[in-house]
């Protein structure tokens, strides 16, 4: 691996690399495991759609207390451009998470993942039970069992949508839809609620930090983010409108499994959770109320606090 340096006085147990994967050159978050944890389990981090590894750095010191960590950031997103030839799928990262694994040369690891990546995580160990040692799915992008269900949304959906769509109106007459930075303010703002209850209180380095990941002003970049966008969209899109595969995959993971979700959830309803933890009962779910959609950026505390519990229940129960 290549290190870029620190990532930010914020964040000094984080470093900035490039990892070699087949041909390409993939941007990753390291924290390397604390002292007398280096032969701790791998940890690898997967972001959601649109997002990037830096939606885990809050929380990537706090797991490297049980061994090495290593978030990354996903093709057409973040700092790892598509190729002409990627297929830019829910699929197609799911073979890509198991190559930056083996480049890691990880042969078995927890895997997090986070709305889209939770989608790729349940994939990735219905396929390779014997890579994934423990999941965690946080507000993972889950199909209802009935297609039909997405016709209703919930009321959170409705609230947290609704300003987002008119102000997304307002730019779109003003001519800004896909102006990059020069979204408005009332937009971001309205972006921020669906991670963040209280945006105010978010500290300004890490949105700071979120917004120096879009800052590339490159036309192919940017073209290839847009793109990236679009096919994974589709990608889950197609997975939602018939769920049969992935209700089958949720039955076919052997992992341990953790689910965190939040009542006031825009993206993915509570609903949705509960649905698959009754029909998952052995898997552990906490559907906390009035959090949204990324709770390892919303409440870094308890998101460590929860996952910490959780393993060592598991191995009380051993």
């Amino acid at each position: 691996m290549q290190s870029m340096g620190i990532l930010g006085s914020a964040w000094p147990g984080v470093i900035d690399e490039t990892l070699d994967v087949g041909d390409r050159q993939v941007r990753v978050l390291r924290a390397p495991a604390r002292k007398g944890a280096e032969d701790g389990m791998p940890q690898l981090l997967i972001h959601g759609l649109g997002a990037s590894a830096v939606t885990w750095v809050e929380v990537m010191p706090g797991l490297s207390a049980t061994g090495p960590v290593v978030a990354v950031d996903l093709p057409g997103f973040g700092q790892t451009t598509a190729g002409p030839d990627d297929a830019l799928t829910v699929d197609s990262y799911v073979a890509f998470v198991l190559e930056v694994a083996d480049a890691l040369g990880w042969t078995r690891f927890d895997l997090h993942g986070n709305s889209m990546g939770g989608l790729i995580g349940v994939l990735l160990a219905a396929q390779q039970p014997e890579r994934v040692a423990r999941l965690v799915l946080v507000s993972p992008a889950l199909p209802p069992s009935h297609p039909l269900r997405l016709l209703l949304p919930a009321r959170a959906t409705i609230g947290g949508m609704a300003p987002l769509m008119a102000s997304t109106t307002t730019a779109a007459a003003l001519g800004l839809i896909g102006a990059g930075a020069s979204f408005d303010e009332r937009r971001n703002r309205h972006l921020l609620r669906l991670i963040f209850t209280d945006p105010d209180g978010v500290r300004p380095e890490l949105i700071g930090l979120m917004a120096q990941e879009f800052a590339d002003t490159d036309d192919q970049v940017v073209a290839g983010r847009r793109r990236a966008l679009r096919t994974a969209l589709r990608s889950i899109a197609a997975l939602w409108a018939s769920p049969r595969r992935v209700l089958r995959a949720i039955a076919a993971v052997e992992a341990p499994t953790l689910i965190i979700g939040g009542t006031a959830d825009a993206l993915v309803p509570a609903k949705v959770l509960r649905q698959v933890l009754r029909s998952r009962p052995d898997w552990v779910g906490h559907v906390l109320d009035d959090r949204r959609h990324a709770l390892m950026m919303e409440s870094p505390e308890e998101y460590l606090d929860l996952v910490e519990r959780w393993g060592e229940e598991l191995q009380e129960a051993v």
